[in-house]
């Protein structure tokens, strides 16, 4: 009987399969790298929802100030500065988007004299900070200042020259909140009133 040899072997099945399983693991790394970020982006998405949210708070709070009994309910005190309420009477300086410069940081805020009070949500890990400008030159009666006015009138007359002649003109302000979340997430919210 006669033995026949079996031909020697090359290794090409193992070197295949070693090359296949480096390829399934930087595969699965990529897949786990994708679905950190995805996870990352909805997380932020879902802060910045969030701060919307908070922000409306401090609309409804900066508006609570006009009212009835607020800090700024009469023009004589809005003719004047209420740093103890975040309160311009005159044009605060912005950026190119229009945010109040003393709102991008904390040392400006605190450098422009303003020392009103944040609104805290610490169980969320949220800070809105309020701050409201008059939409004039200067400090005083809108009488003898450039002043951004808004004209009203019950009646909609077509003319529109006829309306400012009837018409009562208010100052425009500016209500700017920062509202600053977890992981410094920040979104600023801007809205015009006329009073």
């Amino acid at each position: 009987m006669t033995h026949r040899r079996r031909p020697a072997q090359s290794g090409f099945i193992l070197l295949f399969t070693l090359v296949a399983l480096v390829v399934v693991l930087v595969a699965a790394l990529s897949l786990i790298k994708a679905m950190d970020v995805g996870l990352l982006q909805a997380g932020n998405l879902g802060f910045r929802r969030d701060l919307v949210n908070q922000a409306e708070r401090g609309m409804a709070q900066a508006m609570a100030r006009f009212g009835s009994t607020g800090a700024l309910a009469t023009e004589a005190l809005r003719n004047a500065h209420a740093p103890t309420v975040n309160y311009s009477a005159s044009r605060l300086a912005t950026n190119a988007q229009g945010i109040p410069t003393l709102l991008l940081s904390d040392a400006a805020f605190t450098a422009a004299g303003m020392t009103g009070s944040d609104l805290t949500d610490s169980g969320n890990g949220v800070t809105v900070r309020i701050v409201i400008d008059r939409q004039c030159t200067a400090v005083g009666d809108i009488a003898g200042n450039a002043c951004a006015l808004a004209t009203t009138d019950g009646d909609r007359a077509a003319d529109d020259r006829y309306r400012q002649v009837r018409g009562e003109a208010q100052p425009i302000y500016r209500i700017s909140v920062r509202a600053t979340g977890p992981r410094n997430t920040q979104a600023y919210f801007q809205s015009t009133v006329a009073r």
